[in-house]
């Protein structure tokens, strides 16, 4: 496997981006297209038919065609994914979604509207990571990209759900959605291990719980 990563890590990107395609379209064919975090299993217990949801950091879609599914053609998802040749990827995969109820934006999320970096490690292989590309304020960085609050979009109806993975950028997007929150206290799935961000959705009333063996804690109003 390590072998067809270094292959691969050789292909000029378009390749690479077509291969991804591929293999992604199969597994969503195949019903494969999961994660082994076990939050994904039971999200049928926090989403309904006629949900909204937001998912911040959909990377390739995995929860994004999910929550498309569990909300079905009353609901609505909004699925944010800042890294351009990520969100290509994204865009293709949720044509594969049932319903037309997924709504894309190229940004990541913040607490204010302005332009950032971003950093993108690599694998041992030279491809790139970009599960785990991460704001930064430095100015060598390998792409800009604009970051927008949750609380500068009029959502119509209630948000029931809020998935949030950005890799330690949690209380910035928390800082940005108070509005949100407090009129609507969703439910909220977020990979963090920060005690000031616990803290902080805490007091809003929240229960927490950790499922074993998962990044993620899920805040319960």
């Amino acid at each position: 496997m390590n072998l067809i990563k270094v292959c691969a890590a050789r292909l000029p990107s378009s390749w690479q981006f077509e291969l991804k395609r591929i293999h992604y379209a199969r597994q969503i064919k195949k019903g494969a297209f999961d994660t082994s975090e076990p939050e994904f299993k039971i999200l049928q217990k926090f989403i309904k038919p006629g949900d909204w949801v937001i998912d911040i950091g959909a990377n390739i879609g995995n929860y994004t065609l999910k929550f498309s599914e569990l909300s079905g053609k009353n609901g609505r998802v909004f699925a944010f994914e800042p890294v351009p040749s990520t969100f290509t990827l994204l865009a293709s995969n949720m044509r594969y979604s049932k319903y037309e109820n997924i709504t894309l934006i190229n940004a990541a999320v913040s607490d204010s509207m302005k332009t950032v970096g971003m950093s993108m490690p690599s694998f041992e292989t030279g491809l790139l990571n970009f599960c785990r590309a991460k704001l930064t304020i430095k100015h060598d960085c390998d792409l800009s990209v604009i970051t927008l609050p949750v609380d500068s979009f009029k959502f119509e109806k209630k948000i029931t759900l809020v998935k949030i993975d950005v890799e330690d950028h949690e209380a910035y997007v928390i800082n940005g959605m108070r509005k949100l929150i407090q009129e609507n206290l969703p439910v909220i799935i977020i990979e963090t291990s920060s005690e000031s961000v616990i803290q902080e959705l805490k007091s809003f009333g929240y229960k927490t719980e950790n499922l074993k063996d998962s990044p993620n804690i899920i805040f319960t109003p």
